[in-house]
């Protein structure tokens, strides 16, 4: 764990101050092979990682994809829904899928089905 509120309290204040489901924009600072990070926009520095931001492979598209880099590139700006407040890492967790149109949805949208009431 890369510490608690008292070791990272202005880091640890705005990722508790995101919600579920916000979008979040950023610039993506560094492409791994298990993911991306973003430097967010509003977001301070994080004090390990290149940037307070990540998207894990499955959350950057809908399709299969070999790499992060046949999604995005560094330096790429991004915007993102927020998905939940990694504690361990101190890093909010984002999808850049969830921005995009669920393929799914689309077809079944195509063939006139009926969404189930939730």
């Amino acid at each position: 764990m890369l510490g608690g509120p008292s070791e990272n309290p202005e880091l640890w204040a705005f990722l508790e101050s995101l919600r579920c489901g916000e979008l979040l924009s950023g610039t993506v600072t560094a492409l791994e092979r298990f993911g991306v990070f973003v430097a967010l926009d509003d977001g301070p520095e994080h004090p390990v990682f290149p940037g307070v931001g990540f998207i894990t492979v499955p959350e950057l598209c809908w399709r299969r994809i070999e790499a992060a880099s046949d999604v995005v590139h560094v330096g790429q700006r991004v915007s993102c829904e927020f998905l939940q407040f990694d504690t361990w890492n101190l890093e909010a967790r984002l999808s850049l899928r969830a921005t995009r149109p669920d393929p799914f949805q689309v077809f079944a949208d195509g063939l006139g089905l009926v969404r189930p009431i939730m």
